[in-house]
């Protein structure tokens, strides 16, 4: 058993961590069965020799490509970041993500690699963990209703000004913007689990109509409902069909 096939046992072993390896031109040469089942493809072969802009949006696929350029150019790994990756039902979620350069025998960059696991809240920071961790909690069970910056702050007892920073920190992203996000990752679950129209969709979660919806959702996105749907349907049903 070669060292490769090795490490892809280990990495399967690990709860809740999804592991990837990419080539220089940022096609997967190896992918975890935990990613496999996010994007939604049930067998590695469908996602070999694919790259991002076969998964995500344009301009997710272009932010996830110079990422990975900047880790094989500089050499240095991203440790930990907190950030919103695309599911196989959401329009995205939180995840942590750690990515190191593919060096061969003579030290040649020749890929990159690294490992994904579900974001959960808090890093060990005690306090301002908890903290937060209030304010997320309380977003996660209200986001459908009226929510206020100041209320927010209060059940954290900090000010305003000092939640978001925590927000910035931790997600980077404001407090109002992370609460537009839960609503959109609530709402693409609608948007691919029913028939639902576009202004039902808006309306079941916070937003005050369907023009508002639309426009906050291409804003995050990239694109808009109407587009999102049609092309997560299309994804799946060509992944299904490899």
């Amino acid at each position: 058993m070669g060292l490769m096939q090795q490490f892809r046992m280990l990495f399967e072993h690990l709860p809740d961590t999804d592991f990837f390896a990419k080539d220089t031109e940022g096609r997967f040469v190896a992918i975890g069965e935990g990613m496999l089942r996010r994007i939604g493809a049930t067998r590695e072969e469908e996602l070999l020799g694919v790259s991002d802009s076969t998964i995500h949006p344009p301009f997710v696929a272009r932010a996830i490509r110079q990422d990975d350029l900047h880790v094989m150019q500089t050499r240095q790994p991203v440790i930990d970041r907190v950030e919103a990756l695309y599911a196989r039902t959401r329009a995205k979620d939180w995840f942590v993500t750690t990515k190191l350069p593919i060096l061969d025998a003579h030290g040649e960059v020749i890929g990159v690699m690294g490992f994904v696991r579900p974001y959960h809240g808090g890093s060990g920071g005690g306090e301002d963990d908890e903290q937060l961790q209030k304010v997320v909690d309380h977003i996660h069970l209200h986001f459908r209703e009226r929510l206020a910056v100041a209320d927010l702050a209060q059940i954290a007892h900090l000010s305003e000004r000092q939640l978001n920073r925590r927000f910035q920190k931790t997600y980077r992203m404001s407090t109002q913007e992370f609460i537009v996000r839960t609503r959109i990752q609530a709402a693409s679950d609608e948007l691919l689990a029913t028939e639902s129209s576009i202004a039902e969709v808006a309306l079941n979660h916070g937003f005050y109509d369907q023009s508002a919806f639309t426009r906050q959702f291409r804003q995050h996105t990239g694109e808009t409902p109407r587009t999102f749907r049609s092309r997560r349907r299309k994804t799946q049903s060509k992944l299904r069909t490899v």
